[in-house]
């Protein structure tokens, strides 16, 4: 009878800490948001700007900027909103978001016992942006117009954590947007002089 309940004790204690493993959360570090506020505003002479996302990301590998922290589409409105200002009186400055998207590849692992002993780059992250942006007037036809693409690859390790994949992408987004960064500003001042502000 002892037996029986000393048994039926032991039981109850392990369902328990079953029950608390499974019930437990895994902290996660938070990572910060790309902003893009330390960097000088850009004033173009136009009455309002407005971004149009034409990009569909397809929510299935080999796509994975879904499951960034925060997706390249994401850090490049951001960097709209920080960086571009309409001064004017007149025209809209258009942004066309054409493609953000992020594509996994896996790699070839090192097999047999020197696999064992070796820490494999296990996927590659080929990621593209590609963004155009339009001075329309008032009737709506295109007065100017310049664009911007860009295209990063990365190797990740295997055995990265949550949080250092999450690092991992955000780090991604953040390059792909200092790229278009350097090429817009670069392109407005050669093509767009005429309607920026200074």
């Amino acid at each position: 009878m002892r037996a029986r309940l000393s048994f039926s004790r032991w039981m109850i204690v392990l369902v328990g800490l079953v029950v608390a493993a499974c019930s437990s959360t895994v902290e996660r570090e938070p990572i910060p948001a790309l902003t893009y506020g330390h960097l000088p505003p850009i004033e173009v002479l136009v009455a309002r700007v407005e971004v149009i996302d034409e990009y569909q990301s397809p929510l299935r590998e080999p796509n994975v900027e879904h499951t960034f922290p925060m997706p390249p589409a994401a850090a490049f409105r951001q960097w709209v909103e920080d960086r571009l200002r309409g001064v004017g009186q007149n025209n809209t400055l258009r942004i066309t978001i054409i493609e953000a998207s992020a594509l996994r590849v896996p790699l070839p692992r090192t097999e047999g016992v020197e696999g064992l002993f070796t820490t494999d780059q296990v996927e590659r992250i080929d990621a593209t942006v590609d963004v155009l942006l339009e001075i329309v007037d008032n009737g709506g036809l295109t007065a100017a117009s310049i664009s911007a693409r860009t295209q990063r690859s990365r190797s990740m390790a295997e055995g990265l954590s949550l949080d250092e994949r999450d690092k991992f992408f955000q780090e991604l987004s953040e390059a792909l947007v200092n790229d278009l960064n350097a090429t817009i500003e670069q392109n407005m001042r050669q093509n767009l002089a005429g309607y920026l502000a200074s």
